[in-house]
């Protein structure tokens, strides 16, 4: 069999793999490793550069999610077994060689939605320094009256964890003393000559 026809035969297999927005569930998986390597600040950004317009995203996430949610109901794992193999693959492949975003080529316009538009920008302006803004600089801040900031304020009741009923180890942790301090009689270990 000749290359052209084993070409021909894969493309002919990749038009019957079922899609999404256009989208197989490997090249879905790794968007979305891209969307989690990259900031979130630059989400839109990376789709774009993709060649994904962020409203197909969000509906090829609707789909897909429906499909692996379904198929995990019907007890059927090779859709979520090929979802979790692209995902681990190119997480794996970013994270050993990662790429600059600018590598992933250049973000196509996104239709439609002119506030989407201004949101992209203003993420690409949030990313840049203050001194490369067009904004103009804020007002410079007031001195404070004393040399050191103030104490945290406490944490709000139920912000913290509640911690009742775990057990009192610091007794159990050793603690060597430290050459400033004096040594406790009852602890010092026996010298032998």
């Amino acid at each position: 069999m000749s290359a052209a026809e084993r070409a021909r035969q894969a493309g002919r297999a990749h038009q019957r793999e079922p899609q999404i927005e256009g989208l197989t569930i490997e090249r879905y998986a790794e968007v979305m490793a891209y969307r989690r390597h990259f900031p979130a600040a630059r989400a839109t950004e990376v789709l774009l550069r993709l060649g994904i317009q962020p409203a197909r995203w969000d509906a090829a996430t609707r789909g897909w999610g429906t499909a692996m949610s379904s198929a995990l109901a019907r007890d059927e794992p090779e859709i979520l077994t090929r979802f979790a193999k692209a995902l681990a693959t190119q997480e794996r492949r970013l994270r050993e060689f990662p790429p600059r975003i600018e590598s992933l080529g250049e973000p196509v316009a996104q239709q439609g939605d002119i506030d989407g538009a201004r949101a992209f920008e203003g993420e690409r302006a949030a990313e840049r320094p203050s001194y490369l803004r067009d904004e103009a600089a804020s007002a410079p801040r007031e001195a404070a009256s004393a040399p050191w900031p103030a104490p945290p304020a406490e944490p709000a009741p139920g912000a913290l964890r509640n911690l009742h009923g775990t057990a009192e180890m610091s007794r159990f942790v050793p603690r060597p003393a430290l050459p400033f301090q004096e040594l406790d009689p009852a602890r010092e270990p026996s010298k032998k000559r």
